[in-house]
């Protein structure tokens, strides 16, 4: 027998897996895999605060996209990723935000109309749901934005706890007043609403564009160039701050962002040039805009960019959409990756390591996680328990079940998702209808069966090659029917 392989001292072993990149944790996997000793490391808490603070700003793990066919999926940038988020509830979602770990959606009744909010930890497998604010009534939904944010005191945000918690919603009306408050997980409950508006111009919020969080103010962008909505998280006032305009820019061809200093700044495209800017105040006081760096895409992207989807702030990241799709790019790298073909895309950032509990391999991942993770609903009010459940029985939320108990965790099997057997049987119902030739029942129930393979398995997996066909079966004939 030959000698065993020398074994690495235990500093240059932590020097080396240090280093494994955080934007790829299939690598850190991998490695915990090799021997047991090395699994103890990698599992355990010391090495993965070490871990955060050598690599700073949590790396982009990938994104979620919104879609009118499945509403809503994450796509993993690394595609050896062994982070695979279950679905946080059987409902359709639509994603609103995503900031320190946390993912912050809609739920989507059969109407269009928004019923509650989830906000979701995938990686802790937790969620909380939360009412709407008041001012929100369907069908007379205002234009609103929100952010989800880390409320933990002295946090940096390298490995959030994903609760406490707070969301920020701001929606304008139609006589041009906005309106906001921010919900606490805290004290589970809305802040008495603030309003602002304009003296002579009615205020609109831009929806499904990127917002900013600077210090303690949110940032919201409106229809209007030279002014934008903050909400101060210590005052829990929202006000309107005028700006100076970009020359010849609207506001809808930039996005809000913090700067590496800390302060508010944004991006832009002129043509094929992503310019990046931040105001400064001169001598006599006058804030204007200061160009502070210039990428030409021209030669980097396939196709010349349309406008500027998003940006993952820390890792500088942004998505471009042009017209052969969204990309990334990398202004540290000046790498460039088509990832979509969707213009409604989400970052999600975090550093994943491994845990004793997750030391399976990608694909048996993604199985075990239908079967075995569990997430935690924890209802939250804004007041009676009664009033608060007869609330939402008349907004119809009919997904939505209720515990008295406030204080205790929901049951995991109401919130469960229904499983492979649930799903098995919607398939056979849709199978049914469209061999009785009920394509409008059959297009339902395979909707409903794609949405969920797709969130489960992933839009390409070969889970979801039936569901597709049968889907696709299924449009056809009752476009067909109908003309």
């Amino acid at each position: 027998m030959p000698p065993p392989p020398a074994t690495l001292p235990d500093e240059l072993l932590e020097e080396i897996l240090l280093r494994l990149p955080p934007d790829d944790p299939g690598c850190l996997f991998r490695a915990s895999l090799v021997c047991k000793p090395w699994r103890s490391r990698l599992t355990g808490p010391a090495f993965t605060r070490l871990y955060r603070e050598f690599h700073g700003a949590p790396p982009l793990l990938g994104f979620f996209e919104n879609d009118e066919t499945v509403l809503c999926w994450f796509s993993p940038l690394p595609p050896t990723s062994p982070f695979f988020p279950v679905h946080p509830g059987k409902c359709s979602l639509f994603v609103l935000d995503s900031r320190h770990g946390l993912v912050l959606s809609n739920t989507i009744g059969p109407d269009g109309e928004p019923l509650c909010l989830i906000v979701w930890d995938p990686v802790g497998h937790r969620q909380w749901r939360l009412p709407l604010p008041d001012f929100v009534d369907w069908p007379t939904v205002p234009d609103c934005a929100a952010a989800v944010l880390c409320a933990a005191d002295g946090c940096d945000h390298l490995d959030c706890p994903g609760d406490p918690f707070r969301v920020v919603y701001v929606g304008t009306d139609d006589d041009g007043v906005a309106q906001a408050c921010v919900y606490s997980s805290e004290s589970r409950a809305w802040s008495p609403v603030t309003s602002c508006e304009h003296p002579d111009l009615p205020l609109h919020v831009i929806s499904s564009r990127p917002n900013a969080l600077v210090g303690d103010a949110v940032y919201f962008l409106c229809h209007q160039e030279t002014f934008i909505l903050q909400y101060d998280l210590l005052n829990q006032e929202l006000s309107m701050i005028y700006w100076p305009p970009l020359p010849k820019c609207k506001c809808d061809e930039y996005i809000v962002m913090a700067t590496e200093d800390g302060e508010l700044g944004c991006a832009t495209l002129k043509e094929s040039k992503l310019e990046l800017w931040s105001m400064e105040a001169d001598a006599g006081g006058a804030v204007k805009w200061v160009t502070r760096r210039v990428v030409d895409l021209q030669n980097l992207l396939p196709s010349p960019p349309r406008f500027l989807v998003c940006c993952a702030n820390g890792v500088h990241v942004f998505f471009a959409r042009t017209d052969l799709g969204t990309f990334t790019v990398e202004l540290n790298s000046g790498r460039v990756k088509k990832v979509s073909s969707s213009s409604e895309v989400i970052p999600y950032m975090r550093f994943y390591t491994p845990a004793p509990s997750t030391m399976a391999s990608s694909s048996e991942n993604i199985e075990t996680a239908q079967d075995e993770h569990h997430d935690q609903l924890l209802p939250h009010s804004t007041g009676d328990v009664g009033d608060e459940k007869e609330k939402w029985v008349e907004k119809g939320e009919e997904d939505c079940e209720w515990e008295d108990g406030w204080e205790e965790e929901a049951e995991e099997e109401k919130w469960e998702w229904e499983g492979k057997k649930a799903l098995k049987e919607l398939f056979d119902k849709g199978s049914k209808a469209i061999e009785e030739e009920q394509f409008v029942h059959a297009k339902h129930c395979f909707h409903d069966v794609l949405e969920s393979r797709v969130l489960y398995y992933g839009r390409l997996s070969p889970m979801c090659i039936s569901t597709y066909y049968k889907y696709g079966y299924a449009l056809l004939y009752k476009a067909r029917e109908q003309r």
